[in-house]
């Protein structure tokens, strides 16, 4: 007995030094790889790495907030911009599941003010991009903005700052469709914002606040909110920033910060591990239904969603981009905003999420996660 205890404490002390191996080569690999960003007094990211429900790798590089030195650590809020979506994608499902809408319902029963072909776009349209609308951010400023429409987090505000709202009303007034409705895909932040107007409609309460009731305190995220025209403090935020002329430059603010549905709201990668590990559950919504934000949604010819805006041939569901990563499903959104760039990437099968939130306009997000998830995938 003494000899076979002797034995098994061998074993489980070579099992833990491997273990304790495994980790550290993830570790030394991972901060290899994003040893770029690492810089003292730059703007950087917070990244997350999740493996089996666990927390595998998790760090701060760079700072929030240049002038006043303050480092980005994994409590670091950002701004998600279209990460949002999932979050008004789940708010609809909720409200589907309680059968105060239904996906198949009309534009027109929520928004009557818009002309006659609000009949023929549906909530599955406006989830999946196929609605046809004109994208709100031409009609409010148009496409041509000043140089000092993205400006620093202190200066005063702008003399008007644009609403939710105000962007429905605008997208209310057009009367034709960029195409019909369900004949393509053509991603709309426009459809997400009226999204936003639908829930606040159905439930009587703002967006951020049935988000926040639904999804973000039931999952304890509570560095995680919406700022909306009321404009809420965020005691942690990592400033936005972009180089221009060889210098980073604090591009935090534009009158649009607090237009919301497709983007707005603020969180944490911490806060995001807990929303990554509910959707493995049925803690907001059915398996069912979650499944459809998971599932690539079709055109009216009964093609399934083909897009281009990863690298990779994707599709598209319910907030949510799907494709195939070594064989594997996995399911993506990226955003960018005002000197923020973010990305989660789940691989349901592993078991593994990467996220990655920046405060710089860094166009290699979406490629860094891809790679945080692929030196995970070597050491399984």
């Amino acid at each position: 007995m003494r000899r076979f205890m002797m034995c098994m404490n061998s074993f489980f002390a070579l099992l833990l030094m491997s273990v304790s191996i495994h980790a550290q080569s993830l570790t030394n690999r991972l901060d290899a790889l994003l040893a770029k960003w690492n810089h003292k007094d730059e703007p950087g990211m917070a990244v997350l790495l999740v493996r089996n429900g666990r927390i595998a790798y998790r760090k701060g590089f760079g700072l929030a907030d240049v002038d006043a030195h303050r480092p980005i650590t994994p409590n670091t809020q950002f701004l998600l911009a279209s990460v949002t979506k999932q979050f008004t994608a789940m708010a609809i499902m909720v409200l589907a599941e309680r059968e105060k809408l239904q996906f198949a319902d009309t534009l027109a029963k929520y928004c009557p003010e818009f002309p006659a072909y609000a009949r023929t776009i549906t909530i599955r349209n406006l989830l999946n991009h196929t609605g046809g609308l004109t994208e709100y951010h031409e009609l409010l400023v148009g496409k041509v903005e000043d140089e000092n429409y993205e400006r620093s987090s202190k200066s005063p505000p702008a003399t008007h700052e644009f609403t939710a709202i105000e962007a429905l009303q605008i997208l209310s007034r057009q009367q034709t469709l960029r195409f019909a409705p369900g004949e393509k895909f053509e991603y709309s932040n426009s459809g997400y914002v009226i999204l936003g107007q639908i829930i606040e409609r159905v439930t009587g309460q703002r967006y951020a606040e049935f988000l926040k009731e639904t999804i973000f305190d039931p999952l304890g995220m509570h560095d995680t909110l919406v700022v909306d025209e009321r404009n809420q403090k965020v005691p942690r935020l990592a400033l936005g920033y972009e180089k221009r002329n060889g210098e980073w430059r604090d591009i935090t603010y534009t009158p649009e910060n607090h237009i919301y549905g497709e983007d707005d709201v603020v969180s944490t990668v911490n806060d995001l591990y807990k929303w990554d590990q509910a959707l493995y559950t049925d803690r907001l919504v059915r398996s069912s239904t979650l499944e459809m934000a998971f599932t690539p949604g079709h055109t009216n010819d009964g093609k399934e969603i083909a897009t281009h805006i990863l690298k990779r041939p994707n599709s598209y569901g319910f907030g949510w981009f799907i494709s195939s990563l070594d064989g594997d499903k996995d399911v993506e959104h990226s955003g960018g905003w005002s000197g923020y760039r973010t990305d989660i990437l789940r691989v349901p099968a592993r078991r593994v999420t990467a996220i990655v939130l920046t405060n710089s306009s860094n166009d290699e997000v979406t490629d860094i996660a891809e790679q945080i998830v692929e030196v995970a995938g070597k050491l399984l």
